[in-house]
């Protein structure tokens, strides 16, 4: 089973950029997926779920299910692992989560993984805002992900090549690609996601 952990500011896009992934991993791919949310006091991806064992599971779309915890994730990423056995498993932190230390819990505790990436989505519009309001939040989120998103390419905000720019000199390493999740997402941008090395 692989895990794709992804994060991200609350409004970053998200749940939109997870469903496309979700939707080529089964559609063209033919793989199956589990979504874990974790999310705090919201919708998230379906509010009408259905209870099984502490871990709430609707049918999305083919070979795609949705899981919303009330248990610890640990325990939940083993009990899918059990019960469902996808192929994918991936988790939408809430978004003010700091996706590294769930990483790193995961990483430390579970072992029912073949590979693991963290994904995190940053909000172009609202990147400026952002940073001079919650830079340790921000920064915080990004820290440590193996892809960044940087989102609503399509949408009026600060010059991406700025944005991009400010990434890399908070770290070097970090992978960004640049996409608009409210338009199809090019394949190039999905195959970056789901790259697990």
């Amino acid at each position: 089973m692989r895990i794709l952990l992804f994060g991200g500011f609350l409004g970053s896009g998200k749940t939109t950029t997870i469903l496309q992934v979700a939707k080529y991993l089964t559609a063209i791919r033919q793989e199956t997926v589990a979504i874990i949310e974790n999310e705090i006091g919201a919708d998230g991806i379906d509010d009408q779920l259905f209870s099984h064992n502490g871990l709430q599971v609707k049918r999305l779309f083919g070979g795609c299910v949705c899981c919303q915890i009330t248990s610890d994730l640990i325990s939940a990423v083993g009990e899918i692992y059990e019960t469902i056995h996808p192929e994918w498993v991936i988790i939408e932190m809430t978004g003010l989560a700091y996706p590294s230390k769930t990483a790193k819990s995961l990483k430390k505790y579970s072992d029912v993984y073949s590979s693991f990436k963290t994904v995190t989505v940053v909000d172009r519009g609202r990147w400026s805002e952002l940073i001079a309001m919650l830079k340790p939040l921000v920064l915080g989120q990004i820290a440590g992900s193996d892809l960044i998103i940087l989102n609503k390419a399509d949408l009026d905000g600060e010059d991406i090549r700025k944005i991009n720019q400010d990434l890399q000199e908070f770290d070097e390493r970090l992978k960004v690609v640049i996409a608009s999740a409210a338009q199809e997402l090019p394949l190039a941008v999905l195959e970056e996601v789901v790259r697990c090395d």
